[in-house]
């Protein structure tokens, strides 16, 4: 019987782990984000996403929204983009060096303004994310009090367990730059652990009939 179980939850587990992952069974965040490099910006900026392993970015993209007008002034299509298995997508620029373009995911232009200014994340047309680095008032475009301005160099980025708030300025601080670090890839979705157990429950129930 115990066999019998456990082939369920192994047959079980086969049929979610091919199910594809989609935008609604994860969330997806910006982690951090380095918008101003020493000297020249383009070989030091990148971007950084967390969200579930293998997570199709299809209808998702990047926002920069400048802090003098609200304006957005460039858009990023992440359309053909999946999150790696660590969790975490690394955006860097064509221009990176030679140590960031080694552990970067994807190449865009992420050498965001240097604020006041935001950068959202959007998916279908819904704000699911935003950073406002820089207060600029009543165009400010991020999530509660906009983050402070980072020294350039440093990066705004979440802790290394991804909290969010909602408050740009309690979630982002800035430091040294720590691209590809952020926190544990996601786990199964809790739904996909209530259908290991069903199924098994039902196969067990059937065994004592």
């Amino acid at each position: 019987m115990k066999k019998s179980v456990l082939k369920c939850f192994v047959l079980a587990a086969v049929c979610v782990s091919a199910l594809p992952v989609t935008a609604g069974a994860s969330t997806v965040r910006i982690q951090e984000v380095l918008y101003d490099g020493i000297g020249s910006d383009a070989d030091d900026v990148f971007t950084e996403l967390s969200g579930t392993p293998g997570l199709s970015l299809d209808g998702w993209s990047l926002q920069g929204v400048n802090g003098n007008n609200g304006e957005v002034y460039r858009t990023l299509a992440l359309d053909g983009v999946v999150i790696p298995e660590d969790g975490l997508l690394l955006i860097a620029t064509s221009s990176a060096h030679a140590g960031l373009a080694a552990v970067a995911d994807f190449f865009a232009n992420v050498d965001w303004q240097n604020g006041p200014d935001a950068v959202q994340l959007w998916f279908d047309g819904v704000l699911m994310d935003a950073l406002q680095y820089g207060d600029a008032g009543s165009f400010n475009a991020g999530e509660g009090s906009a983050a402070s301005l980072a020294a350039a160099g440093e990066s705004l980025s979440r802790d290394i367990l991804g909290t969010d708030t909602g408050n740009n300025l309690a979630d982002f601080g800035a430091g040294l730059p720590s691209p590809g670090v952020g926190p544990a890839p996601v786990p199964l979705p809790a739904a996909a652990w209530l259908l290991l157990s069903a199924i098994a429950s039902t196969r067990l129930l059937q065994q004592r009939r």
